[in-house]
């Protein structure tokens, strides 16, 4: 694969975004993982705006702009993918399960707990696309709890979950512990940790930007996950850290959770449970990188890998 500066025309890309910050992540992984490969000429369009502003921003842009991929992450993306390649020609990709038929689109990266069926123009990923970048300077004197909340798919047991982060950085005392909440996080979530408060820095998550998670997760040589942040736990799977799942209620098992039960019995993510019986987390079988994998792929599937 030819890197950036060895091809005389960058790749013209359109990239539509609801701006909610899940879809941003995927686009923003996929394209830096592209941009490391070839050079790109990228056009951001918000499609969370209404609908005639959309249609607006199209109609200055198509006859002077031809994008060679059109690409989006949302199902509200969806109309405009379609409309711009019949506007404007291009490649159109789209990075989840759409909601319109899979045959409409030139290509469709779908999680493979929303796969139902292949095709070939289907690439099935490990969870989502994300922007984390995997690490060689993972420092075993740092650990990070990454801390979800309730969800259609969990409940939450504020005892049970501090239980077994107390238990985690007693165990591993000279590690310099970091916590850091998301907004599902119930407030009353904190009063719990005051036990291990003086061993534990806790964050907000109203006190990190964009960048902070992929900083400390380069820098982690453990990190701990509740099962209910799926997306987190391909992050901290990405960057190489040894993964562990805390474990809180489930309200029913789906295709996701059958997701991760899979990386646990492949080794790749450990639970609460398993690493209870040693007290130790090992590295992960397998690291993860499907921004780069996905954008090999795609510079192959439409003839721009030379």
């Amino acid at each position: 694969m030819s890197r950036t500066g060895t091809h005389s025309r960058p790749i013209s890309i359109w990239l539509f975004t609801d701006n909610k910050p899940g879809h941003r992540n995927q686009l923003e992984g996929l394209i830096n993982a592209l941009a490391e490969r070839r050079p790109l000429n990228c056009v951001w369009i918000a499609s969370d705006r209404s609908c005639s502003s959309v249609l607006s921003t199209l109609a200055k842009m198509y006859r002077s702009l031809h994008p060679d991929l059109i690409i989006g992450a949302g199902h509200n993306t969806h109309k405009y993918l379609l409309l711009s390649r019949l506007l404007a020609g291009g490649k159109i990709i789209v990075l989840m399960k759409p909601s319109l038929p899979t045959r409409w689109f030139d290509l469709v990266l779908i999680p493979a707990h929303d796969a139902t069926k292949s095709g070939d123009n289907i690439i099935t990923t490990q969870g989502v696309i994300n922007k984390i970048k995997p690490s060689r300077h993972h420092d075993s004197a740092r650990g990070l709890f990454l801390i979800g909340g309730p969800s259609k798919h969990h409940d939450w047991d504020n005892n049970g979950l501090a239980s077994q982060i107390e238990t985690v950085i007693h165990a591993h005392p000279t590690i310099h512990w970091q916590l850091v909440t998301s907004r599902r996080t119930p407030p009353d979530f904190i009063e719990y940790l005051g036990k291990i408060d003086g061993k534990l820095k806790i964050i907000r998550h109203t006190e990190t930007d964009a960048d902070w998670l992929p900083h400390q997760l380069s820098d982690a040589g453990q990190v701990w996950v509740t099962e209910d942040s799926v997306s987190m736990v391909y992050e901290a799977l990405t960057s190489g850290a040894s993964t562990g799942l805390l474990e809180i209620p489930n309200k029913k098992t789906g295709r996701i959770q059958r997701g991760i039960e899979q990386l646990i019995e492949n080794k790749t993510l450990f639970s609460y449970s398993t690493w209870l019986k040693t007290q130790r987390l090992p590295a992960p079988s397998l690291t993860l990188n499907e921004a780069r994998r996905c954008a090999d792929l795609i510079l192959t599937h439409f003839n721009h890998a030379n």
